[in-house]
Parts: C-alpha cells; structure tokens; sequence
C-alpha cells in the first residue's frame, strides 16, 4: 500500500511540476514547438540527476538504497529547474555561494585530519567567511550577468571539478553544468542589443569552453584510471560479474569520452539556444 501511495505522489508531484512549466510558458505567446523544446529541458535535469544518483550509490555501495537516491536526487533536479526559472536566485546560487562554500568544505576537510569535527567546524565556519569576503573582493559588487568571464571560468571549473570527483570521472552530472551554463547564457543577453551573428559566435564559443573543460578533466580522470586499471577490472568482475579486459577498458575509456564531449557541446548549445529564444520573446512583452 506504501509503495502505491508513494508512486502516486511522485507521479502527482512531477505532473504538477511540468503543469507549472507549461502554465509559465503560456503566459508568453510561443510557439508550440518552443514549448516542447522547455518542457524537454526541464526534463533533462532530473533524469540526469536521477542516473547521477543511482550511479553514486553503486559507487558508495549502498545497493539497497539505489532507486531512492536517484528519487531525491529526481527532486533536487526538478528544484534546480526553479531555480533556473527564478533569476535572482539562480543568481546567488550560482555566484554568489561556490566560493564559500568550497572554502567551508575545503577547510572542514583539511582541519578533521588533525582536531575533532568541532574544530573543524569552526575551520568550515571561518572558511565560509573568508569565501564571502574574498566574493565581495573578487566581484565588486557585479551584477552576475555582468559579470568578469575569468570569474565565471573560476567558478564554472570549480563546479566541475566538485562534480566529477564525486562522480569518480563519470561525466553524467557535467550534463547539469552544461544546462546551466545555457540558462545563464540566456539571462545573460535576454535584454542586450546584439546581433544574431555575435549571439551566435558568443554561444559557439561558451559551448566549445564548456566542452574543453569537461575533456581536461576527462583526460586526467582518464589517465587516473588507466593507472588503476588492474583494480578497476577486478572491482567490476566482483560487483557485477563482467570480465573485461584492459584492452576492451581502454576502448570504453576512449569511446564514452568522446560521446560524453559531443553531448556536453550539443547540452550547452541547444539549451543556451533554446531559452535565449523563450527569454527574448518574454522581455519583449514585458517591457510592451
């Protein structure tokens, strides 16, 4: 009977969710195919973050518990979707927080190894405040769609690199980074005067930066795995039975990076695309 009602609502609260996407849309006169187009892209974040979610449990060997990780991490997928809609929040989340917070955890991390966790909690603490600090020293006061592109990289590569080490190299959750990454794109000239042709080269180039990241960090993780290659086979013939060689890892390696590079380019591009398309037709009728 739990198991009922628990499906009934996940299924009441994703319909609801995707009912407010298309209700939002229908507040600007779009086309029907541009609203397909958002609805499959609020779509794409909790599926990415469902498999993310399954895959870091497999990892974490917590295989009781799978689906239910790659529920809630389904939910938080759907809540970066609002976050994504709502501009002044996707502003501080996105902005505003990296930097304190890979401070915090950075400095929790280092202090554990040497005093209790209540010392490093007060590290994680004073870690925090030196983020914020060093955000007011580093962004002056910026607006985020105005902001420096070497704040954005630093930021956009330290997301990158808290996403794929926990994803142990897996580039699944970079998908999510190159969603938002269009999103702010997007928001960035929603209201700039531009040519089609300067929009165009301004998303090409953000979509090759996006994929460059994710194939230097692919080449380390890769490189790291190859070192260990020997453990890895042994790991997967002993979680699921497969007996691999290293010749066929190596063609994985090599195989799935490279599709995980084209997807990143094609994520970013068709998202920045997308909503740029939707957000220019709702500043125009704004400001009508």
């Amino acid at each position: 009977m739990s198991e009922i009602w628990g499906s009934n609502t996940c299924a009441a609260i994703i319909g609801n969710f995707f009912y407010f996407c298309a209700m939002e849309t229908n507040k600007t006169v779009i086309s029907l195919r541009l609203k397909i187009a958002i609805v499959l892209l609020a779509l794409v974040m909790p599926v990415v973050g469902a498999v993310s979610g399954w895959y870091y449990a497999f990892l974490i060997e917590e295989s009781d518990y799978p689906y239910l990780v790659a529920l809630a991490c389904f939910g938080v997928g759907l809540l970066l979707d609002v976050v994504c809609y709502y501009g002044g929040v996707f502003s501080f989340v996105f902005y505003k927080l990296p930097i304190p917070l890979v401070l915090s955890v950075a400095s929790y991390a280092a202090a554990s190894f040497v005093t209790s966790w209540k010392m490093a909690l007060c590290a994680a603490i004073i870690g925090a405040f030196f983020g914020i600090v060093f955000d007011n020293v580093l962004l002056i006061d910026k607006p985020f769609y105005l902001a420096r592109k070497r704040v954005l990289v630093i930021v956009y590569m330290l997301l990158s690199f808290i996403m794929l080490g926990l994803m142990m190299g897996v580039p699944v959750s970079s998908f999510l980074l190159g969603i938002l990454a269009g999103n702010y794109y997007s928001l960035r000239y929603e209201g700039a005067v531009v040519s089609k042709e300067r929009l165009r080269r301004n998303l090409f180039n953000m979509s090759i930066f996006t994929t460059l990241v994710l194939l230097l960090f692919e080449l380390m993780f890769g490189w790291l795995i190859w070192q260990d290659s020997s453990n890895i086979i042994d790991y997967l013939y002993q979680t699921t039975g497969w007996q691999m060689s290293p010749g066929l890892l190596l063609i994985m390696i090599f195989g799935f990076g490279t599709l995980a590079v084209v997807l990143q380019f094609l994520i970013t591009y068709y998202t920045g695309r997308t909503m740029l398309r939707y957000r220019k037709i709702k500043y125009r009728n704004a400001i009508l």
